[in-house]
């Protein structure tokens, strides 16, 4: 395999400390697109003029964009909402311009999105073919996959990458969550019988890079695992490989109090979510089922 000048944004997130490590191991050259460079290597994305000068990065032979404001760092408020909503749109926009107008583009930029994109009010299952929903961040995840249309224009190949929730210890909700399962204090969140749709860390980081190598791979695709499980199902699996109780639920009504809008689209969204494209593609993931993929994480 020929290794590729691959420029990444977001690298100092939770994917990118995962991603970048196995890219390196294989012979890939990674460069880093950041706003407070610290490698000769390092590309700036200078947020006081909004600009990107990749004059300096040489031949580009592919782009991973994975950066973009913490959706749960706070509680959101008007201020917040628009943070989420313009590093994604606008970043998005700003970079997929940026690479259009080289003067040999990259062939293929991965954009992470989110499952978030599907209607959580709806009760049914979701594919890559299902319509978005309507809520904030549905519509955040929209923008954030139209604004990649610069490279698109360009024939660059666009691949979006909806991601689940990630599993792994090392950061996301299963860290949080583990030192209070751990002490036998964890349980189920409001009713439990919301399903979540989770990717384990492993998993998604061979999926993208599959998407970097395989033509085939482009437009959306969720990296998901085919199992959605309860909240309930989630805790009670965990607190089991953990050998300790779950008996402290935490009531909806203290969640919202607590985080407002956010819990209701994340904590306590009901998103089973599918993958038709990763079957198509004769892809399959280490860790499909949700016991073997916890197993493996937190042995």
């Amino acid at each position: 395999m020929k290794a590729k000048n691959i420029l990444i944004s977001g690298a100092a997130g939770l994917i990118g400390k995962h991603l970048i490590p196995s890219l390196e191991k294989k012979g890939h050259n990674v460069i880093r697109l950041t706003r407070n460079p610290s490698q000769d290597q390092d590309i700036k994305w200078n947020s006081k003029s909004d600009s990107i000068d990749l004059s300096k990065a040489g031949k580009l032979d592919a782009v991973i964009h994975l950066a973009g404001e913490s959706i749960t760092n706070r509680r959101w408020n008007k201020s917040q909402k628009e943070k989420i909503l313009n590093s994604r749109k606008q970043g998005t926009r700003l970079l997929s311009e940026s690479i259009a107008k080289l003067s040999i583009p990259p062939k293929v930029l991965i954009s992470a999105s989110g499952i978030n994109y599907y209607d959580q009010d709806s009760n049914a299952s979701h594919t890559e073919s299902s319509p978005p929903g309507t809520r904030f961040l549905s519509t955040v995840c929209k923008r954030w996959e139209e604004a990649t249309s610069p490279a698109l224009e360009t024939n660059i190949r666009v691949c979006i990458i909806r991601i689940g929730v990630v599993l792994t210890p090392a950061g996301g909700a299963l860290k949080k969550l583990l030192p209070f399962m751990r002490l036998g204090m964890g349980g189920r969140i409001g009713s439990g019988l919301q399903r979540m749709s989770w990717i384990a860390i492993d998993d998604l980081i061979g999926i993208i890079s599959e998407a970097l190598l395989n033509d085939h791979w482009k437009g959306p695709i969720n990296a998901v695992a085919d199992e959605p499980v309860t909240n309930k199902e989630f805790t009670h699996i965990l607190s089991q490989l953990l050998k300790r109780p779950a008996l402290l639920p935490v009531p909806e009504i203290l969640i919202k109090m607590l985080f407002g809008q956010m819990a209701e689209e994340t904590l306590l969204a009901d998103l089973p979510v599918y993958s038709k494209r990763m079957p198509e593609l004769d892809y399959k993931l280490a860790y499909p089922s949700l016991h073997k993929a916890l197993t493996h994480l937190i042995k």
